[in-house]
């Protein structure tokens, strides 16, 4: 049996993998790659009511371009470019998922909060990633996210509530500092919203149910 000598845990490739390609892709052994890490600060009402049902969230779905650990940057309404030597610290949809069942699970509203498959749950949240880039508009900079939402009854298969939350605004500069904190408070202002509205779908589509059997 042969042995790679030197071999490096595989979590630890894995990490190191796209940092070493993107190395490659802009510019060569001497480029310096900056892992993005957003993270939110959520300040969730103590007081705020709870339910006796979980929710798992799925894996978000997102176009080739847009599922990738990529910064990237709209510069016309057809055209993206990644930013340079900047990449987030896992793709977009595993990163957003994260977010997700860490926000969720904290706010401490539901009786569980699970990725897909941890737990059995009564409600399924599925997330289609539409924008989540920042914009130059001629030197003005922004951030955009657009993100589908789906409340899906985990036994019926059936959706009970969909809607699409948007979230962004300008930025002071193309400083990467500038574009990741934009980023932190577009998810910052989305994420209550997102919970606030799974809460409530579910809760309404509870009270449809027991009227239909009543």
């Amino acid at each position: 049996m042969q042995f790679w000598p030197n071999r490096l845990p595989r979590t630890l490739a894995l990490i190191l993998m796209p940092l070493l390609l993107a190395g490659c892709l802009l510019g060569g052994q001497g480029s310096t790659i900056s892992l993005l890490a957003p993270t939110l600060s959520l300040n969730h009402d103590e007081q705020a009511e709870s339910v006796d049902w979980s929710v798992q969230v799925q894996r978000p779905v997102a176009d080739a371009m847009r599922d990738s650990d990529r910064l990237l940057v709209r510069r016309t309404a057809s055209r993206l470019q990644v930013y340079p030597t900047a990449v987030w610290l896992d793709s977009v949809p595993d990163m957003l998922q994260a977010l997700l069942v860490q926000s969720l699970g904290d706010s401490e509203r539901f009786d569980g909060v699970a990725r897909t498959g941890g737990i059995r749950t009564r409600y399924s949240l599925a997330i289609e990633v539409r924008h989540f880039e920042a914009v130059d508009d001629d030197g003005q900079m922004a951030i955009d996210i657009v993100l589908g939402a789906n409340l899906v009854h985990q036994r019926s298969a059936r959706s009970v509530a969909n809607r699409t939350f948007r979230a962004g605004g300008p930025i002071p500069s193309n400083n990467l500092d500038d574009i990741v904190r934009g980023f932190e408070q577009a998810l910052e202002g989305m994420v209550p919203e997102m919970i606030d509205w799974v809460q409530a779908s579910g809760i309404e589509a509870e009270a449809r149910w027991r009227e239909r059997n009543s």
